[in-house]
């Protein structure tokens, strides 16, 4: 076992050390009052898991490729094996993206018009790329990776889109930083899961789901999450109305 195989190794158990610890401090600011103590601390812990999770993931990523190349596997040969690899550098970037614009709309909510940094703006074009990437890719070399890859794609380009329209409209409409702030946290949460529930559950249970419900952990994040960040979206949005 060479340097190069020890390292990806031991980026993968760092990985998922930070993976479960991220995941048991994203639930705590769900239901801890918001803006206290406890959700402070919890969605910061949370936002530094995320950030060594998803650095990770786009390092492993570039890894696998590196090593199917290695390896002489062929893009044509196991577009899958690719497509998976670019899959979880994807998921990466979007959950980064989602967690880093949740804090920073956070951070800059009585200075919306700081929150246009170039670093922002280049998170938000990479989620576009990241997400035309996968389409194209997912399009042009067609295998059982296929639909999931085109199914989770617009993840990136709402993503996107909910970052531009921010920083292009800094501070408006009126409490538009907390209802921004809400959904790219829960946007991230859902990334989160769904690596967790594709990658990381493998790794913990060997399990088999029969036929068409092989989809299911990849989608599964996803059919909660988006429904949940709609209805969170509107109840607060009724509140502050009513205020």
């Amino acid at each position: 076992m060479n340097f190069a195989t020890h390292l990806l190794n031991g980026l993968i158990m760092v990985h998922v050390v930070a993976g479960f610890l991220g995941l048991v401090a994203f639930w705590i600011p769900v239901f801890a009052r918001k803006g206290g103590r406890a959700h402070v601390r919890a969605g910061r812990v949370y936002a530094y898991a995320v950030y060594v999770v998803t650095l990770s993931a786009v390092v492993a990523s570039a890894g696998r490729i590196g090593s199917y190349v290695n390896q002489g596997v062929g893009f044509a040969e196991r577009p899958d094996l690719y497509g998976m690899a670019v899959f979880l550098g994807y998921l990466g970037v979007v959950t980064f993206a989602n967690v880093r614009h949740g804090i920073r709309v956070l951070a800059t909510r009585r200075t919306p018009e700081a929150l246009r940094t170039r670093f922002h703006w280049g998170l938000a074009w990479a989620c576009i790329a990241c997400s035309t990437v996968v389409v194209v890719l997912a399009i042009a070399v067609w295998s059982d990776a296929s639909p999931i890859l085109l199914g989770l794609s617009p993840v990136g380009f709402i993503t996107a889109s909910n970052m531009l329209r921010v920083m292009r409209n800094p501070g408006s409409p009126p409490m538009d930083w907390l209802y921004s702030h809400l959904g790219s946290m829960l946007g991230g949460g859902i990334a989160f899961h769904t690596a967790f529930a594709v990658f990381g559950v493998q790794r913990l249970i060997a399990y088999e789901l029969p036929g068409p419900l092989t989809i299911l952990p990849w989608l599964l994040p996803t059919i909660i999450g988006v429904p949940a960040i709609i209805v969170w979206s509107r109840h607060y949005r009724r509140k502050f109305s009513r205020g």
